[in-house]
């Protein structure tokens, strides 16, 4: 690629400063080349001098004006120039982006994804709502993120686990229960007194109802008949959230419940190995770990006084669980208000032995919905909050995928729920699948005019000379670079951001160039081109798990 080119050349400029004595031999440093972000910047840019002027004593400009001389660029680009006060941009010729889309379209669409990951293992954990409740919207948007993180990463090479954690053996679970319990009670025409922080939504009633309908035997100790309904409840639940989450295109590997970690004894252990490390130790009564000989926090309860085990608990063990099944790196996507939770599970890490740094926390902000340009009230425990279930019917799973990766992720987003169902171009996923079955509507046109698959295999795609054309190039071939980028920084929405500026460069190309003219070389090279484009955006779409329609 384009990219590793331009590296090289960057690279032989200084190691040339190393050989005639001007720049110490032992200096490294590791420039980055990204795309400019304002059009007519050059194709790619480097910070290389702003790294060296410290160490050369002179301004990046004077820096950066040296190195050019130094830079053999006359085979890739046209000029470099300087910018920005030391930033140095490359001007690719555009014979070379027409020779790379050759490459491309003589090796397929695979030749544009990465081999960043090389066979190492990730463990993506998302969702892992408690089975207390139906999925919200919230769940939603971590749902998505977690599961297109997981399609690019597969893309770029690595070998990726998704794993949904169940919280089964905790005090919500119980809770619900109860809360089931009690419903079931007034079922049955006793007066009950429903505390308030018991759950209050109608899908309590409708467990309870169904344990009536099912003609399930209820136990008459109050005790037995909560546990019972605690895992009747949390089962029924759970299956609620798959059902839900597979009709929104996520499917997990596997699932792995909390319960588990105590009947395969990971809880003692891990409490065994923290007490022999010296990082748990007794204090009134409790159990604490030492958070503080890593992390500027406090340190946490382990048990409680009276023998409960914390969530913490169960956390430390699940984590150390993850690492002894040999996975490289560990991706856990939270809600925003863990945040305060990622130092502490951090040292937790380190306390166990094991590279903090192999836990990589996405964090996933607040989503409001909007109807009618108004935002929709919602709360939780209250049972009133939007369901992803809802926003599912309303809008589809194409426009819910594609709504919940328009922002970063530890941004907050505002979902308009009347613009995910408008059919125009007003509307991101629409405006997109309209680019792809606009293309496919020009390959029906050219099979009527008998132009076929294998007459394009002999494109010469130097006819593409317009400035649109060469633009549509460079796009296509981004597409490395953008898979690259997502792969390393863990940012699946750029995917969004890059689908909407192809298919906005696509789409003005359209408006004003005819495909099929007169000039059937000239032809063949366009289709050639919109072949490999209409390829990209597919991918694209399939990686967000969106349709990429023939017709609309």
């Amino acid at each position: 690629m384009i990219r590793k080119t331009i590296a090289a050349i960057i690279k032989d400029a200084y190691e040339g400063c190393k050989k005639d004595g001007t720049l110490p031999v032992d200096t490294e440093i590791n420039p980055v080349i990204e795309i400019p972000r304002e059009e007519g910047h050059g194709d790619y840019s480097t910070n290389i001098a702003f790294l060296l002027a410290p160490i050369l004593k002179k301004n990046p400009t004077a820096v950066a004006e040296d190195l050019m001389e130094r830079m053999a660029f006359d085979a890739v680009c046209d000029r470099i120039e300087v910018a920005g006060k030391g930033f140095i941009n490359f001007y690719v010729k555009d014979a070379v982006w027409q020779e790379l889309l050759q490459a491309v379209c003589a090796n397929g669409i695979d030749a544009l994804f990465p081999a960043t990951g090389k066979g190492k293992r990730v463990l993506i954990e998302f969702v892992s709502a408690n089975p207390t409740g139906p999925l919200h919207i919230g769940h939603g948007r971590g749902a998505a993120v977690g599961d297109v993180l997981a399609n690019i990463l597969s893309r770029a090479g690595y070998a990726v686990t998704k794993e949904y954690y169940i919280n089964d053996a905790g005090r919500q679970i119980r809770t619900l229960g109860r809360s089931t319990f009690l419903r079931w009670q007034e079922l049955k025409g006793l007066q009950v007194s429903y505390e308030k922080d018991l759950y209050q939504g109608e899908y309590v009633k409708d467990l309870a109802g169904e344990i009536i309908d099912r003609g399930i035997e209820v136990p008459r100790r109050e005790e037995d008949a909560i546990t019972l309904m605690s895992r009747f409840s949390g089962d029924a639940i759970m299956n609620g959230i798959i059902n839900d989450l597979e009709d929104f295109g996520v499917r997990f590997d596997s699932y792995y419940r909390e319960s588990a970690l105590y009947e395969k004894g990971v809880i003692d252990s891990t409490l065994s190995l923290l007490r022999d490390k010296g990082y748990a130790y007794e204090n009134d009564g409790a159990l604490w770990f030492r958070t503080s000989a890593f992390e500027k926090d406090e340190d946490r309860v382990l048990i409680k006084s009276d023998g409960e085990k914390t969530y913490f608990t169960s956390d430390i063990a699940y984590h150390l669980d993850k690492f002894e099944r040999s996975y490289d790196t560990l991706v856990d996507i939270w809600g925003s208000d863990h945040h305060g939770y990622i130092p502490r599970l951090k040292a937790a890490i380190q306390a166990l032995g094991k590279d903090k740094e192999d836990l990589k926390v996405i964090l996933i902000q607040f989503v409001s919905l909007l109807k009618d340009g108004k935002p929709i009230g919602m709360s939780t425990r209250a049972g009133e909050f939007t369901t992803l279930r809802e926003v599912l019917d309303e809008v589809g799973r194409d426009a819910a995928r594609f709504f919940f990766l328009m922002r970063k992720s530890d941004a907050h987003l505002e979902f308009d729920l009347d613009l995910a169902v408008k059919t125009s171009n007003e509307n991101p996923v629409y405006y997109v699948q309209y680019a792809h079955a606009r293309i496919m509507s020009i390959f029906r046109n050219a099979a009527a005019e008998g132009i076929d698959a294998e007459q394009l295999k002999n494109a010469d795609l130097r006819r593409l000379t317009q400035d649109d054309e060469i633009k549509l190039i460079k796009s296509i071939v981004h597409f490395h670079d953008v898979i690259e980028g997502c792969a390393k920084s863990f940012e699946p929405h750029r995917i969004t951001f890059y689908l909407l500026d192809l298919v906005g460069n696509f789409h003005s190309y359209y408006n004003k160039t005819r495909v099929l003219v007169d000039d059937r070389e000239l032809t063949i090279a366009r289709l050639m081109l919109l072949q490999m484009l209409r390829e990209v955006i597919r991918s694209g779409l399939d990686i967000l798990g969106v349709s990429a329609p023939e017709k609309m």
